[in-house]
């Protein structure tokens, strides 16, 4: 075998892991018969072998069953960060998952489980503290309207109608800041 036809049947296994390759024994399987392939490689084993330690990681964490309590903050996280209905009740609806997500976490046996499933309130704080009645938060808006927050060559802040104070005042007083002697 060449490295090359190493590479690509490593390469599909990888890519067909989650769509054609669903079942961890399938991809146990793949793996195992991927290794004993390389054992005729001519060039490149050493590479090869890094590879497949790598591939043996991904079959250990395939084979790793979900924790019960994991899989239900999970369901709870998916469930309560819908985008459906206004913003008050997606507010509500994400505060609600936080304290269901609180409770799973006190049932779980272990503190790994407990921070693994508290996790899944990050995204749900951030529901929980946005103000989407308007659109934007005020932070978002003074970055937007700010010229020196404004990135180069793209949105920034709006000009000032032709003749209006603020072009008016910056062209009879030119720069505000201090001229500096260097």
């Amino acid at each position: 075998m060449e490295y090359a036809e190493f590479e690509a049947a490593r390469r599909r296994i990888i890519h067909a892991w989650g769509n054609e390759i669903s079942d961890p024994g399938q991809l146990a399987a793949a793996v195992a018969d991927l290794r004993e392939q390389a054992t005729s490689l001519t060039s490149g084993s050493d590479r090869a072998l890094r590879y497949l330690a790598a591939m043996d990681e991904l079959v250990a964490e395939a084979s790793e069953t979900e924790s019960e309590y994991v899989r239900r903050a999970s369901d709870v996280m998916m469930r309560s960060s819908a985008p459906e209905g206004t913003p008050a009740e997606q507010r509500a609806r994400a505060e609600a998952g936080m304290a269901e997500i609180a409770r799973i976490a006190e049932e779980a046996p272990t503190a790994g489980e407990r921070d693994a499933v508290l996790e899944m309130n990050e995204p749900l704080a951030v529901i929980a503290a946005s103000d989407t009645d308007r659109g934007v938060d005020d932070r978002a808006a003074r970055f937007a309207v700010d010229p020196a927050m404004a990135p180069a060559g793209r949105i920034g802040a709006p000009k000032a109608a032709p003749g209006s104070r603020s072009t008016t005042a910056a062209s009879s007083t030119g720069p505000k800041a201090p001229d500096r002697d260097l």
